[in-house]
């Protein structure tokens, strides 16, 4: 097959390892890394889900490939799909990768810097090889010949000499299921022998996109969802201070009364929120909800960036000390003394944030909350959405889909 893709695919880790047609390669769950300096918070795995899932391999000709990472514009989807196109030996085309989603995908933390590809690409490169090793045993039995007599090329298994003996990785699967556990010592492809990686390939995800189907977390429906929108206190851009939480008066609820469909205004010391059937009409209450606030000392006159910085209490910090740097300055044929100033930089989303949540208590496949976020770290908010609606983290899916940043 050229271009099969897997139409039900499956949504937990359960599923994947309880499916008919497929061969699945996992690993146990791994502790989570300790904390680095500067690096986002890691949360452990959960022993209760079972062994991580790292690909399966399917009867139509596909393969799903699982990564704890996101696709946060860089491309990750396609360069991941790259990495296993190659050690499977199967076209770009049959691979689907699934990123982020905490029901099924391995927790290995959040998405950061080169991460995702350096160090997080190696087990699922290690599984695809595996499952390409696996494939060419069964395939040289069916056969009879040698493994080291074959060869694959997308997901076609044939003797170098004889091409009309061949397998396909579909007639190898079908009618079986099959569970490998990671074996990392299992050879690699030699990267002179690379078709794929290395190459130019088109992303995945622009088609879609550019198609307007559903890939944004903004774009999300459900049957009777409600709207919400907040409203900012006077403050906002300020992140410390005794006025933090403590400055909201009043709030008039009547001053929205001729709104419809509003179902609740919710305030929590100085978080002020609106509720409504409608975006417009949340929209529309968010402008006009009568809000009052007390007397706040406001922020630092920031017209002078320079000055506001040196203003900032500091610790200076020798990073090199090495030569005689004042010496040099002053023996310069030519010198030129300049001031450099980097102000602040946001680390901040190019449109607005959004989430989606959907409470079920009594759902059948065991998920009270099920949340549709554009998250970074996925699994951190997983645990973080555990603790704060007081449930265990198996009982929360977060369901990543892109967005704005993150």
């Amino acid at each position: 097959m050229t271009n099969p893709r897997r139409a039900d695919a499956p949504r937990t880790r359960a599923e994947f390892l309880s499916a008919e047609g497929v061969l699945v390669v996992t690993r146990p769950t791994p502790p989570a890394p300790p904390p680095t300096s500067g690096q986002p918070i890691a949360v452990s795995g959960n022993p209760a889900e079972g062994d991580e899932v790292l690909l399966a391999v399917w009867d139509d000709g596909s393969a799903s490939a699982l990564h704890g990472h996101v696709d946060l514009g860089t491309g990750l989807q396609t360069a991941l799909s790259q990495i296993v196109a190659e050690e499977l030996d199967l076209g770009m085309p049959c691979i689907r990768m699934m990123l982020g989603d905490t029901a099924r995908v391995p927790n290995q933390g959040g998405t950061i810097a080169s991460a995702s590809i350096q160090i997080h690409a190696q087990p699922l490169r290690q599984a695809a090889a595996q499952a390409r090793a696996w494939l060419l045993e069964r395939a040289a039995e069916r056969l009879g010949a040698t493994p080291a007599s074959l060869e694959v090329r997308n997901g076609i298994v044939r003797v170098a000499d004889d091409a009309s003996r061949r397998v396909s990785y579909a007639a190898l699967i079908a009618g079986q299921r099959t569970v490998l556990r990671l074996a990392p010592e299992t050879a690699l492809k030699d990267p002179a022998d690379y078709r794929v990686v290395g190459t130019r390939q088109p992303r995945v995800d622009i088609p879609a996109k550019l198609a307007g189907e559903l890939v944004f977390v903004h774009d999300m429906r459900m049957p009777g969802m409600l709207h919400g929108r907040v409203v900012r206190p006077p403050y906002a851009g300020a992140d410390h201070g005794d006025f933090i939480g403590n400055t909201l008066e009043s709030v008039d609820e009547s001053s929205i009364a001729h709104i419809p469909g509003i179902r609740a205004v919710v305030v929590l010391r100085d978080f002020v929120g609106v509720v409504a059937e409608r975006e417009e009409h949340a929209e529309q209450a968010m402008r006009e909800l009568r809000v009052r606030w007390k007397a706040w000392p406001g922020m630092p006159d920031l017209s002078d960036t320079a000055q506001a910085l040196r203003d900032n209490p500091s610790t200076q910090r020798l990073l090199v000390d090495d030569g005689d740097v004042d010496g040099a300055i002053a023996r310069a044929a030519q010198p030129m003394r300049r001031t450099y100033v980097w102000p602040y930089q946001m680390h901040a989303s190019i449109g607005p944030s959004c989430a989606l949540a959907d409470w079920q208590s009594d759902a059948a496949d065991g998920f009270a909350l099920r949340v549709w976020a554009g998250s970074q770290s996925p699994h951190v908010l997983r645990a973080d959405l555990a603790k704060l609606m007081d449930l265990q983290d198996v009982q929360v899916d977060v369901v990543r889909m892109e967005a704005a940043g993150c």
